[in-house]
């Protein structure tokens, strides 16, 4: 990595716009409801971003993916993962690593994310699914349940 020409940088509310995904959806409410996406850094061996979800309500986001070759960094902000029975997996505060090609997923309704792709490239999308869902227990900071997500 000698080659690499590292620089110091900020980046403010105003810097950069929310992307939102494909999959996004408008809703009854008029509301759109999805993935949001907000780049604070891309560099060749990096893509550090932020990225909100929100489902309408009644309902939830299920999503699985592959980690991309050298896997990526995830730290949720708010919200949560749920297992398939609306319990929390894991929550604020919760740091996880997705190694090279690991197939992962979660359930969440309302979720924002501190990501880090280690290769510069996202996750691949397997699935993306908008699944009826009601959460049997609330995220907080202490609040995790070790059974598997499903």
């Amino acid at each position: 990595m000698n080659d690499v020409v590292w620089r110091r940088f900020k980046v403010a509310e105003a810097d950069s716009d929310w992307e939102p995904a494909s999959y996004n959806v408008r809703w009854e409410d008029g509301k759109e409801y999805g993935r949001w996406r907000r780049v604070l850094r891309k560099h060749s061996h990096g893509l550090t971003v932020i990225s909100r979800y929100t489902a309408p309500p009644g309902k939830a986001w299920k999503i699985v993916g592959k980690a991309s070759r050298l896997g990526e960094e995830v730290y949720i902000l708010e919200g949560a993962y749920y297992n398939g029975a609306g319990r929390v997996v894991a929550g604020p505060g919760t740091f996880m690593f997705n190694a090279p090609g690991a197939v992962h997923g979660g359930i969440s309704c309302c979720l924002t994310l501190l990501i880090h792709c280690c290769s510069g490239e996202p996750d691949e999308l397997l699935t993306v699914e908008l699944i009826d869902f009601e959460p049997t227990q609330q995220p907080n900071a202490n609040s995790t349940d070790t059974s598997p997500a499903g």
